[in-house]
């Protein structure tokens, strides 16, 4: 190989005269035989895609060249102008000015002629291909799947042929015309194009075929998000929003879909915690929420989550579905539960201190009938006398919750019923001096109940409004048809409603969270069972209690009936 410093001398015409312009080139040749062999020889590479003028140049880079780079034609002759080089290798096919052309334009120029040609391509592989190139007079013709080690071999024979040895004269090529050239060169590309056109026809039909799977798979899947028996929410991992919906959840909150995607997060009641864990969720997760409906009811909620795809995927997959009605279901069994444990309770109570409690009562009473008892100790037996009967009390209330028998049902007019309780109270108001304003709407829907458990209801919460009531105070009843749920109900609509008002001090939030406990009261002297029994009876009949503080004050109690059908 040539040393580092070494460059082709320039060549001289004969007789010692400088040479002329069609010798230019030889400035970088070397010298007749017996001259020094080049250092290194200048290629230039001229190829429209980047990547291939960079493997090119540091391949020949590696084997000892000075590659100089052009991305087509254009660039070449322009580049060729400015600075001579001692072979070109050029792709057949490119843009402006493809191989072909500059061939013919560099073997037209005398200066530039003897410069040796390789065509290096992928594309023009035929015969036809290479005898079109060598009547154009491209050195070598070099296909680009035969790997780049026939290209540098290609340029190591050009040049040593042509740089390192002296070779017999070479006939020149007969050149064609440029009429030929432009039949040959135009055949030859409409060819080209014809295969590129079957061949994008071929793409053209796998990639239909492709979308029409893709469509058909798309199809499939919005098909069974749509129909799917449980809500589906699709959330967005960053924000929280809606981005999509299947028509169970759109029915579940009583939103359009529009209305969903507007939404800032999906309307948990209380739900920060689990909507942290729901959007950080990177696997499957469950858990119980409360959601609220877009008439304002709130839903119970069983909540599955998990990643749509893979962890890195910003969307979530949320599926919902309502269990209102189930949790109210095993809110009845553990009040069943209760009931049973209360029923043995009962049992035991009877037993054990129903008999010694009837004799303490007698001797108490027997002790008031003696004569020449101070006013004093006849207070106290009154006293213990009165805690007798209460303890008696609290044991036929306690009696009477275990022995709920099932109802005997009859269609009644909720307005008759509501009639004979305010008769019942006729007492207690007057003792109190209540008002009682009552709001009965006529030909009201029949309800299927046993008229004297409900009535039992209707007194029981009747005389608690009357007790929660300042002298001289009202207690409004009113009947009336639901078609719509109120805030807290939990039954279907329409349903018949039978609503009691006081205008008492009302309640604390901690205490309407016991209200239907046993043995838990707020009025004085009271035995805590009233309210449990009561809610008891409605469960029996498909009905339901509710209660909630009053606008102002006071307390609202509803009573609700499913219409009898």
């Amino acid at each position: 190989m040539p040393t580092a410093d070494q460059r082709p001398p320039t060549p001289s015409s004969p007789g010692g005269q400088k040479p002329s312009a069609d010798d230019h080139l030889q400035h970088a040749s070397p010298p007749p035989a017996g001259g020094e062999t080049p250092l290194s020889l200048k290629v230039l590479l001229v190829d429209d895609v980047p990547e291939n003028l960079a493997l090119l140049e540091d391949v020949l880079s590696e084997n000892g060249y000075e590659p100089v780079l052009a991305r087509n034609g254009l660039e070449a002759l322009q580049y060729l102008r400015m600075s001579p080089v001692h072979l070109i290798v050029a792709d057949a096919m490119m843009p402006k000015m493809d191989g072909f052309q500059l061939c013919k334009e560099v073997k037209a120029q005398a200066l530039w002629a003897k410069i040796p040609f390789i065509i290096y391509t992928g594309n023009y592989v035929d015969g036809a291909d290479q005898e079109f190139a060598r009547s154009i007079g491209v050195d070598r013709y070099v296909v680009k799947y035969a790997g780049l080690g026939t290209l540098v071999q290609a340029v190591n024979d050009l040049a040593q042929d042509q740089y390192g040895f002296t070779k017999a004269p070479v006939p020149t090529q007969a050149r064609i015309d440029d009429q030929v050239f432009l039949e040959k060169h135009h055949a030859i590309i409409i060819k080209k194009l014809e295969e590129k056109m079957a061949e994008l026809e071929m793409y053209a039909e796998t990639l239909v075929g492709k979308n029409r799977e893709i469509q058909a798979s798309e199809d499939r899947y919005r098909s069974l998000f749509d129909n799917a028996s449980i809500a589906i929410y699709i959330i967005d991992r960053n924000s929280g929003k809606v981005l999509d919906a299947n028509k169970q959840g759109r029915q579940l909150l009583g939103h359009t879909r529009e209305e969903l995607l507007a939404l800032p997060v999906l309307p948990f009641v209380d739900g920060g915690e689990l909507s942290e864990r729901m959007l950080d969720a990177n696997i499957f997760l469950t858990g119980e929420a409360a959601i609220r409906k877009a008439t304002g009811e709130t839903l119970d909620v069983e909540v599955g989550v998990g990643p749509l795809t893979s962890p890195e995927e910003n969307r979530v997959l949320l599926y919902v579905r309502d269990i209102t009605i189930e949790k109210k279901m095993r809110e009845q069994l553990m009040q069943a539960e209760k009931m049973s444990l209360m029923g043995r309770l009962a049992a035991g109570i009877a037993h054990e201190i129903r008999n010694p409690l009837a004799a303490v009562t007698l001797n108490l009473q027997f002790l008031l009938s003696r004569e020449g008892i101070d006013e004093k100790a006849r207070g106290l037996i009154n006293d213990a006398l009165d805690g007798a009967r209460r303890v008696e009390s609290v044991m036929e209330n306690t009696l009477s919750l275990a022995r709920i028998t099932p109802p005997v049902l009859k269609a009644e007019q909720i307005n008759d019923l509501a009639g004979q309780v305010l008769g019942f109270l006729h007492i207690s108001v007057q003792q109190k001096r209540v008002q009682v304003e009552t709001l009965l709407v006529p030909g009201l829907p029949q309800i299927t109940v046993d008229a004297k458990q409900i009535q039992q209801v209707m007194l029981n919460v009747m005389q608690n409004a009357v007790d929660a009531s300042s002298e001289e105070g009202t207690v409004t009843v009113a009947t009336g048809l639901l078609e719509e749920p109120v805030r807290g109900q939990t039954i279907g609509c329409p349903c018949v409603v039978m609503t009691i008002r006081d205008r008492g001090t009302g309640m604390s939030e901690e205490q309407y969270k016991h209200l239907f406990e046993h043995f838990r009261t707020n009025k004085p002297g009271g035995t805590g069972l009233g309210l449990a029994m009561s809610k008891q009876i409605m469960l029996r009949h498909n009905g339901e209690i509710t209660l909630e503080p009053a606008p102002g004050s006071g307390t609202i109690v509803r009573l609700l009936f499913p219409v009898r059908r």
